[in-house]
C-alpha cells in the first residue's frame, strides 16, 4: 500500500509519467485533462500527437496555412510557366511540402522542443486566468498557457500569433498565385489557338 506521502513524493519526481497515467487522460475539457494528453504525447516525443493537445487557434492556423498552401502549389505546377514554377514553388515554403497541419508542426517543434515541453508539462499546481486564458504553473515548476477553443478544449498556446500571420499571408499570397495562374492560362489558350 502506497501511502499518501509516498505517492506525493512519486508524482513530484516522476510528474510526467505519473500524470500521464492519470484517470483524466483523454478528456481536453479540462486544463488537467489536457495536460495529461500532452504528457502521453510527450512521452513517446511523438509530435504529430502532442500537435492535437495545441491551442485550437494554432491547430486552425495550421491547417489552414498547409491547406492554402497545397492550392498554391497545384496551381503553379499546371499553369505556371516551366522558367518560373521552380522559384514559385520555392516560395511556398515548407507549408506547401507537406499534407497536414500536424506534419508542419512536426517538422517546426524538432526534438529539443519536445523535450522542452516534456520537461514542463505535469499536473497544475496552480492556475491563474488571464483574459481568454489559463496561466498554468505545474508541478514541475513551469508555465504554461492554456485556451479553451471553441468546441470548449483546452490547448496549449504554442506560435498562435505567428501562425495567424502566416495564415493570413497565405491567404493573401493564393489570390495573388490565383491571378497569375488565370493569365498564364489565358496566355496558353491564346498560343494553342494560334496553332
Amino acid at each position: 500500500m502506497v501511502s499518501h506521502k509516498q505517492y506525493s513524493v512519486f508524482f513530484l519526481i516522476c510528474p510526467l509519467f505519473a500524470y500521464a497515467a492519470c484517470s483524466c487522460s483523454g478528456q481536453q475539457s479540462t486544463v488537467r485533462g489536457a495536460l495529461a494528453n500532452a504528457a502521453e504525447a510527450l512521452e513517446g516525443r511523438d509530435a504529430v500527437r502532442f500537435f492535437s493537445t495545441l491551442d485550437q487557434r494554432t491547430r486552425f492556423a495550421m491547417i489552414s496555412t498547409v491547406n492554402t498552401r497545397r492550392e498554391a502549389r497545384a496551381l503553379i505546377e499546371a499553369d505556371y510557366p516551366e522558367s518560373e514554377k521552380a522559384q514559385a514553388l520555392e516560395a511556398l515554403g515548407e507549408a506547401a511540402q507537406v499534407t497536414t497541419g500536424a506534419e508542419l508542426f512536426a517538422r517546426r517543434c524538432d526534438m529539443s522542443c519536445l523535450n522542452e515541453y516534456a520537461d514542463a508539462v505535469g499536473a497544475p499546481a496552480s492556475e491563474v486566468v488571464r483574459g481568454d486564458e489559463v496561466e498554468v504553473t505545474t508541478v514541475r515548476g513551469r508555465t504554461l498557457r492554456m485556451h479553451a477553443g471553441t468546441d470548449g478544449e483546452y490547448g496549449i498556446v504554442w506560435s498562435t500569433e505567428a501562425s495567424a500571420a502566416e495564415r493570413a499571408q497565405a491567404a493573401r499570397e493564393l489570390v495573388r498565385i490565383r491571378e497569375n495562374a488565370a493569365v498564364y492560362r489565358k496566355r496558353k489558350a491564346l498560343v494553342d489557338s494560334s496553332h
